[in-house]
């Protein structure tokens, strides 16, 4: 008599409930090679349980799929097994339409935050501190990574999000009305935007659920106040400061009152948007510390970096596509057309773009370099994983960090050369020739430029088909809308399981872990999951069936002293298929994602394609090499019901079988 329990746990992506359950069922009773499986009766269940205990803490249970499937032979319940699925996809639902998916798209680029904060705490320390204590992880490196997405959530997203919203409040100016036309409708207006919006960040700052949106109506709120401020004191209100104007009519103080208040805004994004450069710049350098992480695995750590240089190339071209689909609507839309408004793109908000040639460049690098490793592993895709990591890892490749480190340099370049324009009048990388009474000569082809004066140039001139690209670009998220938003779904899939509530940079380990409400909330699905199908169904055996992150989900769990606990020292199989447990998770967030095998109380098998771009071996010695088992060509997906690993799984090493598993 066996009484077998499989737990399936799905990796990212849009699943439904009970789909990969279904699957997993469907392929372990269905012929193999030719070879008949015995007649078999399946009893579908669901039931909906609670995801945390149900307290005064919160007012509502949060509840959660749970699908079930019994398996048994007709007449004879002897021999059964019990199917139950860990769903957690509805964690992070892919966004709906094209007006969500393009803030969605924009709230991923900032919440990659969340990934550089792990990754630098993860991989700095404090020395004289023992590892795990508080203030282990409250490192240089860490704060100026929190210090970049504060200012990143609190300020650049803010002064943006006001900057759109002030440009929707001038195109009242668009109504053929006096009144529209009035000087007092419009400064209302504003500030009723400005004020509205130093109370909507006071308010949600109480009560937004996360540690970055926490950031970002803060910084709404201050934001909001300094505009109440400049707005009333200006030259649009009391006249009490103004921009500076030369005698010759140039300056930014020689536009309107509206002008002006535009200009002042974008000055202070500008210094914002270099101050992050500047910090980026400084990660870099201080990535190159010693690294003093001992888990057996080999190879490059710190990522943080490249995350931030990343955040701000998607930023400039996602944002400045948002900007000119706005221009360009006004332009083509005959009821909108709206002089003050277009005077001011053409003036200064166009100008503010200027960065959009470097992040341009570097999003063209990643799709050149996403185009080569396709086809170079499309072309070597048989035994991929033993290649050069180069093109056996597409996940977190290298040479696409090295593209955002160029991007990082390029961006330094560009500010340091428009400050220096700026504030000193100078250019750094061109020189004007004089004549012999040392009068500077008028014309360009007087100018003497150096090679990256040279580059700049050339990337200046490209700027309108740049634009004509962001904009194609901007047009396709809008009409695949719903493409965009399945690989959306995947990318929150990661992102969420970082979030954070609250900063916790000098907490112990044992508090940081319990930081991550989602990380929480899924660990929990998979206990509750696990107590519940023990209670009805008091298996002999149990195998856990996991791919992609649900890899990560299974070993952490597994190790886990309450999952442990309710196992009870019966025989446990761990299966994991296309993990990214060692090469993506241990590697660059050790502190937290280091498995120790000896904790899972399970025998670990590793099933992975030669060509997975996310998943592959098992390394630092964590399973025997021979429990590293490779199948053909066939990308990520897909693994519940192929057929070369169902040949592994039922074969003489793992020997899975429905109702009489090998014990190892």
């Amino acid at each position: 008599m066996g009484r077998h329990l499989v737990l399936t746990v799905h990796g990212i992506g849009e699943q439904k409930p009970g789909e990969t359950v279904d699957q997993v069922v469907g392929a372990a009773t269905t012929w193999l090679d030719g070879k008949s499986q015995p007649p078999i009766e399946v009893e579908r269940e669901m039931i909906e349980l609670a995801e945390r205990n149900f307290d005064d803490s919160h007012r509502n249970a949060k509840l959660f799929k749970v699908n079930l499937r019994k398996v048994s032979k007709p007449n004879d319940t002897r021999d059964q097994a019990l199917f139950a699925e860990v769903f957690w996809a509805d964690r992070s639902p892919a966004p709906k339409g094209a007006i969500k998916t393009a803030i969605d798209l924009i709230w991923v680029v900032l919440a990659l935050g969340y990934l550089a904060m792990d990754n630098v705490e993860q991989t700095h320390a404090r020395k004289g501190i023992k590892a795990g204590a508080e203030n282990s992880r409250n490192t240089y490196a860490a704060k100026i990574v929190h210090l970049f997405t504060w200012v990143f959530f609190g300020a650049v997203a803010t002064l943006n999000s006001y900057l759109l919203i002030g440009a929707g409040a001038v195109m009242i100016r668009s109504l053929k009305t006096e009144l529209a036309q009035g000087w007092g409708v419009l400064f209302t207006l504003l500030l009723l935007i400005y004020l509205g919006g130093t109370l909507a960040g006071y308010l949600r700052f109480k009560t937004a659920p996360t540690y970055l949106r926490r950031v970002f109506w803060c910084g709404i709120g201050c934001v909001g106040l300094v505009l109440t401020a400049a707005l009333i004191s200006g030259p649009y209100g009391l006249e009490l400061w103004a921009l500076p104007c030369d005698e010759d009519g140039k300056g930014p103080g020689c536009g309107s009152a509206l002008e002006q208040l535009v200009v002042f805004q974008l000055m202070i994004l500008g210094g914002i948007w270099a101050f992050l450069i500047l910090l980026t710049v400084i990660l870099y350098l201080i990535s190159l510390l010693k690294l003093e992480v001992s888990d057996g695995l080999d190879g490059h750590r710190r990522l943080y970096p490249s995350i931030c240089a990343g955040m701000l190339v998607f930023w400039m071209f996602f944002i400045s596509g948002l900007w000119l689909a706005f221009e360009k609507t006004l332009k083509t839309v005959p009821s909108l057309s709206n002089p003050t408004l277009e005077g001011l793109f053409a003036g200064n908000l166009r100008n503010s773009l200027d960065t959009l040639s470097i992040a341009f460049g570097a999003i063209a690098l990643l799709v050149a370099l996403g185009i080569g490793l396709f086809i170079g592993r499309k072309l070597g895709k048989t035994r991929l994983h033993e290649k050069h990591h180069f093109l056996s890892r597409a996940i977190l490749n290298q040479l696409a960090q090295l593209v955002f480190f160029i991007a990082a340099i390029s961006l330094a370049i560009v500010a340091v050369s428009e400050l220096s324009l700026v504030i000193f009048g100078i250019d750094l990388h061109c020189t004007t020739t004089t004549n012999a009474e040392g009068v500077a000569q008028s014309g360009e082809g007087n100018k003497t430029c150096n090679a990256i004066g040279n580059g700049l140039s050339k990337l200046t001139v490209a700027q309108g088909w740049i634009g004509v690209i962001v904009l194609g670009a901007t047009a396709f998220l809008y009409r695949f809308s719903n493409v965009v938003a399945a690989g959306l779904g995947v990318a929150r899939d990661i992102v969420t399981y970082a979030i954070r509530d609250k900063c916790a940079l000098r907490w112990s380990l044992k508090n940081r872990s319990s930081n991550y409400p989602d990380r929480h909330a899924i660990d929990e699905r998979f206990y509750r999951t696990l107590y519940y199908a023990l209670d009805i169904f008091p298996a002999d055996h149990i195998t856990v069936i996991s791919h992609s992150q649900g890899t990560v989900i299974a070993t952490q769990m597994l190790a886990d002293e309450r999952v442990q606990k309710r196992i009870k020292g019966r025989p446990v199989t761990l299966i994991t298929m296309g993990a990214p447990v060692t090469h993506i998770y241990q590697r660059y967030f050790p502190e937290m994602f280091t498995v120790d095998p000896q904790k899972l109380g399970a025998t670990w098998f590793n099933i992975f394609r030669q060509d997975d771009f996310v998943g592959t071996r098992i390394d630092g010695n964590l399973i025997p090499n021979d429990r590293n088992i490779d199948v053909p060509p066939g990308g990520h997906t897909g693994y519940f019901t192929d057929h070369k690993v169902w040949t592994k799984l039922t074969g003489e090493m793992i020997g899975f079988h429905l109702f009489n598993p090998k014990r190892h």
